[in-house]
């Protein structure tokens, strides 16, 4: 499905929120050979897509009922305190073109690991890719791994038409021996009275 786009006519933070009442999403048009332009789509049909073809996915946009451009989402603002889109960078692009973007990392397979903790220190790769082929999301498996050990970048199975721009030595996980909760000592105050302030600058009398 293409979405259908309209060249905004006009800008500003008054015009933005006219256009959410009416149902509608500010976003930008951008690109390597595309001058930006801002348009406006409507906000239904691009969470709709959104959800079809995630985050990554590559969808047409064809503004004014003319031109169509290939885009991905390259930057998304949502709404503070509500589940809302405010608005959408679009980087417009041709087939076989290479971007830069960033791909999510996940971690699966913690629960089998029976006495340690998985702490993830790198949660997305910047990489290059056609976005056409650019994965949803990165899923790292840590099943078979033991205390002490940990995974690295460069230890990671990415696909071969994946270039990693995220430096291969970056941590991306360890696992460690778990928190030990270490009981508090017995308190030599009775009945758990606290001992009375100390005054500063007071004199104690002597004994």
């Amino acid at each position: 499905m293409v979405l259908k786009a309209e060249k905004r006519t006009e800008v500003g933070t008054s015009a933005s929120k006219r256009a959410r009442r009416e149902g509608k999403l500010p976003a930008s048009i951008y690109g390597k050979e595309v001058e930006s332009f801002p348009i406006l789509l409507d906000q239904k049909e691009f969470d709709d897509k959104v959800r079809e073809i995630g985050e990554n996915g590559v969808f047409d946009v064809a503004v004014n009922q003319g031109e169509t451009y290939k885009v991905f989402v390259k930057e998304r603002k949502d709404a503070a305190l509500h589940p809302i889109t405010y608005h959408v960078d679009l980087l417009a692009f041709k087939e076989g073109d290479k971007v830069s973007m960033t791909i999510p990392v996940y971690i699966r397979g913690e629960e089998e690991i029976e006495d340690g903790v998985v702490t993830q220190t790198l949660s997305e790769l910047d990489v290059e890719v056609a976005p056409a082929d650019a994965p949803e999301q990165i899923e790292v498996d840590a099943s078979n791994l033991e205390i002490g050990d940990s995974l690295k970048v460069e230890d990671l199975d990415l696909p071969a038409d994946l270039d990693v721009l995220t430096e291969m030595n970056l941590t991306v996980l360890t696992v460690s021996h778990p928190t030990e909760f270490v009981e508090p000592e017995e308190s030599d105050l009775e009945d758990g009275a606290a001992p009375e302030p100390e005054v500063i600058g007071e004199d104690k009398e002597e004994e």
